[in-house]
């Protein structure tokens, strides 16, 4: 007994310390994080964005970040255009390269409920009975976020990415701008600005302008305000809270 006992406190240290390592790469992209969010349209509050991270073990024994992004509208804004959109990710830890997305969409009288994952190994990605062929690493919009703030920004640098939107692959380039100063119910940053721009002479959005992100000039890299051009107007995040 006393022989068993010992060669399991061995395996136990032994994938401890394999665990470091790993555990490192999550806590860099912010595990165990909740960003909350007011949402509205320039100076008209309509909702709540929260947005939190957790570890999860995929089917294949990995570890992965699992990030939640729920966004819903207030009682008032729901009589006018109710959103209850509900994302889930699961994230290479290291990069924040996507693995699998689910998404259930809820917008209006606009419902949509899909999922779709990446086989890394035969780096193939699988979404909506489709099947591509990728040439690297792809990044959806929540994920290119906090892949964005894993990195080393440096003021006129520009990043090249390839994001998967849910329905078509598109590349990117990320210019970082800046520092600017940036108000929110969070308090007021010192940010950079990250702008984003198409690669395929497309637009980024059916409503032709481009999301906008301000992340802190500091090593949290906070997502601080979040614009995007939607078809019904001006879409802005603003931080609100944030934990631990």
């Amino acid at each position: 007994m006393a022989r068993c006992s010992t060669k399991l406190r061995i395996r136990c240290c032994l994938a401890l310390l394999t665990a470091v390592p790993l555990w490192g790469q999550l806590e860099s992209l912010m595990l165990g994080e909740r960003l909350v969010y007011r949402a509205g349209f320039r100076l008209l509050a309509a909702g709540e964005t929260v947005m939190e991270t957790s570890a999860r073990v995929s089917a294949e024994g990995d570890t992965l970040l699992h990030v939640t992004a729920r966004t819903r509208t207030d009682p008032f804004f729901d009589a006018l255009y109710p959103i209850d959109d509900h994302i889930q990710l699961w994230l290479e830890p290291g990069s924040g390269a996507l693995r699998r997305m689910v998404r259930d969409i809820n917008e209006g009288r606009f419902h949509r409920r899909d999922s779709s994952w990446v086989d890394g190994a035969q780096m193939v990605l699988y979404a909506r009975g489709d099947t591509l062929q990728l040439a690297g690493p792809i990044f959806d919009p929540i994920g290119a976020i906090y892949h964005l703030r894993s990195l080393d920004l440096v003021v006129g640098d520009t990043i090249r990415l390839t994001i998967f939107d849910g329905r078509r692959l598109r590349p990117i380039a990320v210019r970082v701008s800046g520092p600017v100063m940036k108000a929110s119910p969070a308090g007021t940053f010192e940010c950079l600005a990250l702008l984003p721009a198409s690669l395929d002479e497309r637009q980024l959005t059916k409503a032709g302008d481009l999301l906008r992100l301000w992340v802190s000039n500091d090593a949290r890299r906070l997502p601080v305000r979040i614009e995007q051009r939607a078809s019904f107007g001006l879409l802005v995040l603003r931080l609100l809270s944030v934990s631990p």
